[in-house]
């Protein structure tokens, strides 16, 4: 795609399209910024940096007020030698704003993260070397630097992308794609990062396609999310009449500085012990303090619960409420967090486990299948990986997992009636925190 077709808003933008059109015509550089800064309505590049540079580290500034810590663990299996890759990204919001845990599914490098506090997300799995290990944490930035930018939310609803609603009439020479909705206008879009030698061949036939089905190509300066520094390029493509309008959109990541990549690590590197735990973890769980419950008659009438027949079971009764699937994401990423870090303190271990099997039955009750599809269900209290086997924590560990399940006594009890059920599970959380209390006590 031509680069006279893009309108960089950027210092930045206008450098990187520079470098695109001084290969496309064989130019110096310097001719090259100025042809540039020209399609983005400058005079000449001189101009464009004396009216962008002075404003654009203040916007980002601005913009850049909420911290979340990307945690990759790793270990080589030849050397035997581990370590932590942490990586520190800011955001103009919150990240739990942008994706909820549960969606963390629909995108390729989020897909293995799981919440570990309010500014913290880590992947459970070790990866098998430093250099993976700072790879998966970039992607991850990658992705939240563009949901930050766009305020989209990655989906898996491939059928409303899609011309016809079928992946076969995707555009040709597509590779590396993602689905995107915008929940303002509860339009999508998808991207498309093939690896720009292999597209730039099949650049007439994309536009073709283009044409014939109705849809737009755009192709920001913004290198894009999958491998940037590998030769890969975003291309946003949606209908262009039922899909997300592009311009906002490439507008948007203009405005970013370039990807983050591997080549320019700025994180933390260190042992992997003790783990990291994230001052926004540590502030909220010292600062967190469960208001005093009002005395209530305990009640074991049936208005407050509902019965159902469990497999294997008999009878059984829950509470008569329904928690959001959003919410019994963030229990169960509560939940796993504990149980993958207590596998020998059964006092904390075996009540967990029984306390997310007893959710799971609830979930079960309150949806279903076609309201909560089996692959998001399945996740939702189970498949936690990355047990560490330790057999003590440290006293910052050990507060951090109490916060843990005195937040899942919170949500169930501002979610659920009060019932004998619910009463039991949270008797349950008690014994659990508990225990984890006196652990190496």
């Amino acid at each position: 795609m031509s680069s006279e077709n893009i309108r960089p808003s950027t210092l930045d933008g206008i450098k990187r399209l520079a470098k695109s059109i001084k290969t496309e015509r064989a130019i110096q550089h310097a001719v090259a910024l100025d042809e540039s800064a020209r399609l983005a309505g400058f005079e000449n590049f001189r101009h464009a940096r004396n009216k962008l540079q002075f404003d654009q580290p203040k916007t980002h500034k601005l913009r850049s007020v909420h911290r979340v810590f990307l945690t990759v663990y790793w270990r080589d299996k030849k050397t035997d030698i581990r370590g932590r890759e942490t990586l520190e990204l800011h955001l103009s919001t919150l990240w739990s704003d942008l994706i909820q845990p549960v969606h963390f599914q629909n995108h390729r490098a989020m897909a293995n993260f799981r919440r570990e506090g309010p500014d913290h997300l880590a992947k459970p799995e070790l990866a098998d070397s430093q250099s993976r290990a700072r790879y998966y944490a970039c992607a991850a930035a990658r992705a939240l630097q563009f949901m930050d930018a766009t305020k989209l939310r990655p989906s898996k609803s491939h059928s409303r992308a899609y011309p016809g609603g079928r992946s076969s009439n995707a555009v040709p020479a597509h590779d590396h794609e993602s689905i995107w909705y915008d929940p303002e206008t509860k339009r999508y879009l998808y991207v498309d990062e093939p690896y720009e030698a292999a597209v730039e061949r099949a650049t007439k036939e994309r536009e073709a396609w283009a044409i014939r089905h109705g849809f737009t190509i755009m192709k920001p300066t913004w290198p894009g999310m999958y491998f940037p520094d590998g030769g890969s390029r975003l291309f946003l493509i949606a209908d262009s009449q039922k899909g997300i309008p592009l311009a906002p959109v490439v507008a948007a990541l203009e405005r970013l500085p370039a990807p983050i990549v591997e080549a320019t690590w700025d994180g933390e590197s260190a042992s992997s012990l003790p783990y990291f735990i994230s001052p926004g973890t540590i502030e909220h769980a010292k600062a967190i303090k469960l208001p005093p419950q009002k005395p209530s008659k305990p009640t074991t009438g049936k208005r407050n619960t509902v019965g159902y027949v469990q497999t294997f079971v008999g009878a059984q009764r829950r509470p008569n409420g329904t928690m959001p699937v959003e919410t019994h994401a963030k229990v169960g990423e509560l939940l796993k967090s504990v149980l993958v870090a207590s596998y020998h303190r059964k006092g904390v271990y075996n009540r967990v486990d029984g306390i997310r099997s007893e959710l799971d039955e609830w979930t079960m009750r309150e949806y279903n299948r076609a309201e909560l599809p089996s692959e998001v269900f399945f996740d939702l209290y189970y498949h936690e990986s990355g047990n560490t086997y330790e057999r003590s924590l440290s006293e910052n560990e050990r507060l951090k997992h109490t916060h843990s399940l005195e937040e899942v006594k919170r949500i169930l009890a501002a979610h659920y009636p009060d019932s004998k059920p619910l009463r039991t599970v949270l008797n349950k959380v008690d014994g659990a925190i508990k225990s984890m209390q006196n652990w190496g006590a």
